[in-house]
């Protein structure tokens, strides 16, 4: 089957890849960046698409493209930073369409994104770090989705009113440029919502340890959300954040993390997203509208549990989980967290964050 072909502002040769409402456009002159989101007979981008210059302060080469990239942390530079401005290779396979750079002449680390649509409307999205050099290196997987100007970030805090009183349950970190008075960010009691004001000049970023599993960002009467795997035991970048978000005139980011693993020569990393796509919402301002309109579009519920009868993430042929469940307020797409060995997402290969040889 040829792989439809599709453009995206100075990006030609974009590779179209399609389930249900959602569509990506994936670069192939550079990256791996996903470049395009469109969701519904709609032609609006929710990713911002900036003009390829020269990222200020950083003189490797870098380019801020835009849309969706797999970077990894702790923020370094020159290691962070590395540019992605060449070829990449595309490998179609059976689910779907991998695209893999070449290894960073500076830190030898190789990265991939592979885009596979799935059945229930949802893509899946598995970003690999892979170290080819010839020492240990401690990092963690970093996606960045640049979301386009005048929408709201929305991450739920996943708490519980009725649990242990007696020891905080969230931690939330604020980078130096950040003012708290800044009206572009509202601290609820369910969510915290980034608004993007495209006639601010100021920055403002903000990160926390997101345990609901799911980030969403509202846009033009509709929602990109994002399902991925928070590992309660595992060790996190940033003083303890799993989900990030940056916004200033151009754009707001959206960022996830994974937990820090040590990769020995020839080992990779994983971190797997299930995006979803969600169409015809009104105008999306307070805690009561997400709540309202559109929570009952998520695969996942606050407090549901993986091992409920009515599972989201149950399809035809699956089995679920015991009766006791370990997750308490989340749950994978396709993941059960409450066997001792890993379930098997929708691809064939592993779709949790974790080292691989």
């Amino acid at each position: 089957m040829a792989l439809k072909k599709c453009s995206v502002g100075i990006h030609k040769q974009c590779v179209e890849i399609k389930a249900g409402d959602l569509r990506l456009a994936v670069t192939t002159k550079v990256g791996p960046r996903i470049i395009g989101c469109f969701i519904g007979d709609s032609d609006f981008n929710h990713f911002a698409v900036l003009p390829a210059t020269a990222y200020p302060g950083v003189d490797n080469g870098f380019v801020l493209y835009g849309g969706h990239r797999l970077w990894h942390s702790p923020e370094e530079l020159p290691r962070t930073y590395e540019p992605d401005n060449d070829p990449v290779k595309v490998v179609q396979q059976k689910t779907g369409v991998e695209f893999i750079c070449k290894p960073c002449e500076a830190t030898g680390m190789l990265k991939k994104i592979f885009v596979e649509p799935l059945e229930n409307g949802l893509i899946c999205v598995t970003h690999t770090i892979e170290n080819t050099g010839m020492w240990p290196v401690e990092l963690a997987p970093w996606t960045l989705s640049q979301m386009a100007p005048g929408g709201v970030c929305i991450m739920p805090l996943g708490t519980d009113p009725e649990g242990y009183p007696f020891a905080p349950d969230r931690k939330l970190n604020f980078w130096p440029y950040t003012d708290l008075k800044d009206k572009r960010l509202a601290l609820g009691s369910d969510y915290i919502m980034v608004k993007s004001d495209p006639k601010c000049e100021k920055s403002l970023k903000i990160g926390y340890n997101n345990f609901a599993g799911w980030v969403a960002y509202v846009n033009n009467g509709q929602a990109l959300v994002k399902y991925f795997d928070y590992d309660f035991e595992g060790a996190y970048s940033d003083d303890g954040c799993s989900n990030e978000c940056y916004t200033c005139k151009d754009f707001t980011e959206m960022e996830l993390l994974g937990a820090k693993e040590t990769l020995e020569p020839g080992e990779a990393v994983q971190f797997v997203e299930y995006w979803q796509g969600i169409d015809g919402l009104p105008k999306i301002a307070t805690e009561k509208d997400i709540a309202k309109h559109l929570m009952e579009h998520l695969l996942v519920q606050e407090g549901d549990c993986c091992c409920d009868d009515d599972c989201c993430c149950e399809e035809e042929g699956d089995d679920c989980c015991d009766d006791d469940c370990c997750c308490g307020h989340h749950h994978q797409h396709g993941d059960c967290c409450c066997e001792d060995e890993e379930a098997e997402a929708p691809k064939a290969e592993k779709k949790k964050c974790g080292k691989k040889k």
